[in-house]
């Protein structure tokens, strides 16, 4: 009857185990039909707003149009993976976009609590991503001093066509307010990362040139003025002497922590590197929802100035050297990896427009 996702098949209604909710011409959720199962699905992935007309399919499936489905065959590969324990199974659909993944929960058998997180896609640049964040998350656990942040790695398949990484669900708390929990989880992987090197040796300068390079004619003239000057400015304040230089998420946000007796635990590793900036992390956990939500430019530069200032007390001044550069070439580092993505979203994505203004604001343009 077809497929309504990856890993889900269409059923008719009595053959049907799971539940398919469609928002807006597309599946956002795969729930199963018990409602323990449901109330695990909601609790992790926070819908917010969306979840009351998703509730509301739940109870009507046939008029608000859910469609009846039954996990397919490439969803049993991932149980082959992950084991006997792995009970029911919830999905959320991605961001559209040129690079789609969905992220599964699986419960656990007997109590329903969740288990696994298993993120799925089937495109060689997803496929890059997740062996990324593989090898960070086995590398990371294996620390002492980090290993009680890090989710398990429990699982991990590589290929073009479907690839999958599955990790153990984490407990706790989302917090969106930057605190002293997450600063402590940064000083250990700052402190377990930090080496000192010329900025134009790093792998960052080669990965922003790179970009750059790769975006020559696809961009606005608005666009490339402002990278350009952007880029001239960062590297003439960091070019000489050698910089401190750390491993950084670069997707560090509350969205993707969870605070559990004053531990933050940390997952979503796709995007994660060395030779990053030490202000990366922090000025994305704080900047990262106000750009989504198309926050004020002058509001967003107030809160990076505090964040800022945060910082150099946590950190120390040696790891917030020349920390406007830094807030500046987090911005690019940002925006060209968006860019880079879909040039079709540098007039309209939320992010871009927000963060175009704060670097004219930087740049004095």
């Amino acid at each position: 009857m077809g497929e309504v996702s990856r890993l889900y098949a269409a059923q008719d209604q009595h053959a049907g185990t799971h539940l398919a909710l469609r928002w807006k011409g597309r599946v956002r959720y795969i729930v199963p039909h018990g409602a323990a199962a449901q109330q695990a699905c909601w609790k992790v992935f926070s819908p917010g707003k969306l979840g009351v007309p998703l509730r509301a399919m739940v109870f009507l499936p046939g008029l608000l149009g859910a469609v009846h489905c039954n996990e397919n065959d490439k969803m049993a590969l991932v149980r082959e993976e992950i084991g006997q324990e792995a009970g029911l199974s919830c999905c959320r659909a991605g961001a559209p976009g040129p690079w789609p993944k969905e992220t599964v929960l699986v419960l656990e058998k007997t109590t329903n609590n969740p288990l696994y997180l298993v993120k799925v896609g089937g495109h060689a640049t997803v496929d890059s991503l997740l062996q990324n964040e593989a090898t960070w998350l086995h590398n990371l656990r294996g620390q002492p001093s980090l290993s009680c942040h890090i989710p398990e790695l429990v699982a991990h398949r590589s290929g073009n066509d479907f690839c999958f990484i599955a990790q153990r669900a984490l407990s706790g708390s989302v917090d969106f307010s930057l605190r002293e929990q997450h600063a402590e989880f940064l000083r250990k992987l700052q402190d377990f990362s930090v080496q000192t090197m010329r900025y134009e040796d790093s792998r960052l300068c080669r990965t922003l040139r790179s970009r750059v390079q790769n975006l020559s004619g696809l961009l606005t003239a608005a666009w490339s003025r402002r990278i350009e000057k952007a880029m001239l400015r960062i590297e003439q304040s960091l070019a000489g002497p050698p910089i401190p230089l750390v491993v950084a998420h670069n997707d560090f946000t509350g969205w993707n922590t969870r605070i559990e007796r004053g531990v933050a635990k940390v997952f979503d590793w796709e995007y994660a590197n060395d030779e990053q900036l030490p202000l990366f992390d922090p000025l994305h956990f704080a900047l990262a929802p106000m750009a989504l939500h198309g926050g004020p430019p002058a509001r967003v530069i107030r809160t990076m100035d505090e964040t800022i200032e945060r910082c150099r007390q946590w950190f120390g001044q040696e790891r917030c050297y020349q920390p406007a550069t830094q807030a500046l070439a987090y911005l690019i580092n940002l925006c060209t990896q968006y860019l880079s993505v879909d040039c079709a979203w540098q007039n309209s994505h939320p992010t871009l427009v927000c963060h175009a203004h704060v670097i004219d604001s930087m740049c004095g343009s």
